[in-house]
């Protein structure tokens, strides 16, 4: 686990700094108008990643299930069931987004006349996209199923270059950006789903085309699962993506590009959790269908502590110094784009804990109260930030709104954790809520501290105090989450990996 964590992290390390670049170029060439454009329209088409989103989940689960204890469904029945369930989704996508999106884009996005035609043509171009990156996900799914992360790794860093090169061409090209940016973007697609699906049939037998066949009591017991993963999905993805639609609707372009700036840095700081919890799902999937019950909590405290710790110790110094990287990375940012993205870090956070707490949940299977409770509790984001933007309230208040509400869903989690898994409510206080508040609370007032000793860090200026304030924000979350974070035996196993690895290194001088 902890090998496949570190390929992730490497793998993301390296897709943030092309994907932050991306977007200073994308920003650059296309303007701020356009740029607006292209992520309205492609969160309209995310919409329908509800369906990519569910596949992902349920082809991960019913793999790891086959390979965690003897099932009667082996693992070529659940590729057979999974590619065709793949299929048809990105099929259902296609078709909801001809007709219900391309009625959408007509009626009821604001976009200026001229630039209309445009983006009619990108919408179609990003949904072919989309539904290629469908097939894309469930053999990425398969992948992930087999713990084989150094192969996701390296093709997912090869499509965030490919994502780059397309990018970087429109400097070359001073006309039809937008559409010519959309052409690109599904070329990539095409790429991407080629190198995952050649991948899988020549590493995984059961990804031989040869003698397909579909099992249908395993179909319809996945489409049943997927069912109400379906829905927490969809308002998971109505939760960012609809949101983007409603302030389209009645905010300027300039406030839907901070929301889209704000979007894209939470999304890739996230995603250091949402790797971790990757690694997490084979292995808590598999001690669950074991029966080893003591082992599959142990993993989720475990793992519930680290995916906060990994987000807070990058999230909490770039609150900080949000005024300052936005400036350095974009250079003039939407007015907006600061207060947009501090808001939308302190989300991630809670969205992070609650990760491996979902995972345990749907190991179980019994998810139908699970998804109904939080989709529909969740589903209150876009209704509250519905009635706040009618009532005229400016645009921060649908994040106030979905800080709120992710709030009420973490407690919710836990609470239904314990009755679907028997997850111990106690035990999980005392491991992971208690050093986590202690760590918020130390680092929180250390960092706001140096800030009013030494306002100008948040501005990255170049001066000596600044940058030494910067450097002491950094530092300060890490310290904290070694000195209050984690146990004393925790500590001591770090403690004789940091001696062992320094003695090899002695070693070899």
């Amino acid at each position: 686990m902890a090998t496949n964590t570190a390929m992730l992290f490497m793998r993301q390390i390296l897709t943030i700094v092309i994907n932050l670049f991306t977007v200073r170029v994308l920003l650059n060439q296309l303007g701020v108008q356009d740029f607006a454009i292209y992520n309205v329209i492609l969160g309209l088409v995310m919409l329908g990643s509800f369906f990519t989103l569910s596949m992902s989940t349920i082809i991960q689960r019913y793999f790891a299930f086959a390979m965690g204890k003897q099932s009667h469904f082996t693992l070529k029945k659940v590729h057979d069931a999974g590619l065709l369930l793949s299929i048809i989704a990105a099929a259902l996508s296609l078709g909801l987004l001809a007709t219900a999106g391309t009625w959408f884009v007509r009626t009821e996005l604001v976009i200026a006349p001229e630039r209309f035609e445009s983006a009619q043509i990108l919408f179609y171009l990003l949904s072919l996209a989309f539904a290629l990156n469908t097939i894309s996900t469930f053999h990425s799914s398969v992948i992930l199923a087999h713990e084989d992360m150094h192969a996701f790794a390296w093709i997912s860093i090869f499509d965030a270059i490919l994502k780059l090169g397309a990018a970087v061409t429109l400097i070359f090209l001073p006309n039809g950006q937008l559409v010519t940016y959309g052409i690109l973007l599904v070329v990539v697609a095409l790429v991407l789903a080629l190198n995952f699906f050649v991948y899988c049939l020549r590493k995984y037998e059961e990804c031989r085309l040869a003698k397909l066949h579909f099992e249908l009591p395993l179909m319809r017991e996945m489409v049943a699962f997927g069912g109400w993963t379906m829905f927490g999905q969809l308002t998971t993805v109505s939760r960012t993506q609809a949101v983007t639609i409603l302030i389209n609707q009645a905010f300027s372009p300039a406030t839907v590009a901070a929301r889209a700036i704000s979007t894209i840095v939470s999304t890739q700081l996230l995603a250091f959790a949402r790797n971790f919890s990757s690694a997490l799902h084979p292995p808590i999937i598999k001690a669950y269908a074991s029966g080893e019950e003591e082992r599959t909590f142990s993993l989720v405290f475990f793992g519930s502590k680290v995916t906060f710790y990994l987000v807070w110790m990058a999230s909490l110094p770039l609150i900080a110094i949000t005024p300052g990287a936005l400036r350095i990375w974009l250079g003039t940012p939407p007015a907006e784009a600061v207060l947009f993205t501090q808001l939308a870090l302190v989300e991630n956070v809670i969205v992070a804990i609650s990760l491996p707490l979902m995972t345990v949940v749907r190991a179980t299977g019994k998810i139908r109260r699970y998804e109904l409770t939080l989709g529909t509790v969740q589903a209150l984001v876009l209704l509250f930030s519905w009635l706040a933007i009618r009532a005229g309230e400016p645009a921060y208040v649908v994040y106030v709104i979905a800080i709120g509400i992710n709030l009420a869903m973490y407690g919710l989690r836990i609470w239904l954790a314990n009755g679907l898994a028997k997850l111990p409510i106690g035990k999980y206080c005392r491991e992971v809520l208690v050093p986590v508040i202690i760590v918020i609370a130390v680092s929180s007032v250390l960092v706001l501290l140096v800030l009013a000793l030494v306002p100008q860090a948040a501005m990255l200026v170049l001066s000596p105090a600044a940058i030494t304030a910067a450097g002491v924000i950094l530092a300060i979350t890490p310290l904290t989450v070694i000195l209050f974070g984690i146990s004393a035996s925790e500590r001591a196993i770090i403690k004789a990996a940091i001696k062992q690895k320094l003695s090899k290194i002695g070693g070899m001088q």
